[in-house]
């Protein structure tokens, strides 16, 4: 098959010794459906973290939720693309091939700014959650947080949907249609820019108050796995910046679209595993304990759920309603006990731990025992 007349015409002969049966579309396609598939196995988890341990599901769990349904929709728009011939050379294709594709580019813009803004909100309201009552840089780092992250998308899409006149110039322009466009290039570039800048801003809003916090090193240690996490969304949104700069100046562009489409997916499903990994620590804590309860019930079946002073419906030490003895009920734990330190100082009283729990039930025990 030769290559198409019209291609040539708009954007010249190929490359001397050009391989125009190469393509990356399976390879890209591939790329973009593991990182959708790793985000919904993380969201899955939080939510049966979050119903296992009895918590109610909160603004940032429905939000994370609209985040995810974005990422699959990019990666749908991408899987498109790739059939049209994005992540194929550009002479293999045809110009109403090639116009097509632009299309799906100007409509994914569109849901990728929803699925980055949607991340960023879901962790901003998490924030909220664990710091509350809040400080004043808590209070101005978080709102600033927000403006960035609502303005991304409506600027985005307020812009896209004027970008050119006719607006189908945008996608049309290759097949001969006539209208004018604003330079779409350097706009994408600087709110690119601008996004990786927001990332930081969100990932780096809970160090003061983490750093002021007394936690074991295992909970150090979580908690700097999440920023790893969070710091390689950041990576991803720099990676996707220099692709789109080699992008709008390459002359291949089909090709170079693929690479475009993958980075765009990586950030925001990052960005979605970073925020569900703090919901998921006392999930696996529950599940390790179970186990180890499992363990010491085998090996003495005396000591079992019928203990001094364990109700005989109560199963578990790590249910949420189990009782303190003062009256109060006792609140599941929370995301890596953070909310047990960062909180801690105000009206809401929280058992500390599980295994203090259990230390400060079985202290009363003996003691009420040691006085009959």
């Amino acid at each position: 098959m030769g290559i198409d007349p019209g291609i040539i015409k708009v954007f010249g002969p190929p490359p001397p010794g050009l391989d125009l049966s190469e393509s990356e579309v399976s390879r890209n396609n591939g790329a973009v459906i593991a990182m959708v598939c790793l985000a919904a196995v993380a969201v899955f988890l939080r939510f049966t973290a979050r119903v296992t341990l009895g918590n109610a599901l909160m603004a940032d769990d429905w939000v994370i939720v609209i985040a995810l349904l974005c990422i699959g929709a990019t990666a749908g728009l991408s899987i498109v693309g790739g059939t049209l011939g994005a992540g194929a050379h550009l002479w293999s294709l045809s110009l109403p091939n090639i116009s097509q594709i632009f299309r799906i580019l100007h409509s994914y813009t569109f849901v990728y700014a929803a699925a980055c803004a949607s991340t960023k909100v879901s962790i901003l309201c998490f924030y909220i959650r664990i710091f509350t009552p809040l400080d004043r840089y808590s209070r101005y780092a978080i709102a600033f947080g927000f403006f960035l992250t609502i303005s991304y998308p409506i600027i985005i899409w307020i812009t896209m949907g004027n970008c050119c006149r006719p607006l189908s110039f945008y996608w049309n322009q290759f097949i001969g249609e006539k209208g004018t466009c604003i330079d779409v290039n350097t706009f994408f570039l600087a709110l690119g820019i601008i996004n990786m800048f927001n990332d930081f801003i969100v990932l780096l809003i809970p160090i003061p108050r983490i750093l002021k916090l007394q936690m074991t090193n295992r909970k150090k240690v979580a908690i700097s796995a999440i920023m790893a996490v969070g710091i390689f969304a950041c990576v991803a949104s720099i990676v996707r910046i220099w692709y789109l700069s080699v992008f709008m100046a390459a002359l291949d562009i089909t090709w170079l679209m693929g690479p475009v489409f993958i980075w765009s997916t990586i950030e925001p499903s990052v960005a979605i595993i970073c925020a569900c990994l703090p919901h998921l620590a006392p999930f696996l804590r529950m599940i390790h304990q179970n186990v180890l309860s499992s363990r010491d019930k085998t090996g003495s079946k005396s000591y079992g759920s019928s203990g001094p002073w364990r109700g005989p419906q109560r199963s578990s030490v790590f249910g949420n309603r189990a009782p303190h003895f003062d009256g109060r009920q006792r609140l599941g734990d929370d995301e890596i006990g953070l909310t047990n330190h960062v909180a801690g100082s105000g009206n809401i009283h929280k058992a500390d731990s599980t295994a203090s729990t259990i230390l400060v039930q079985s202290s009363f025990v003996q003691s009420t025992s040691g006085s009959r």
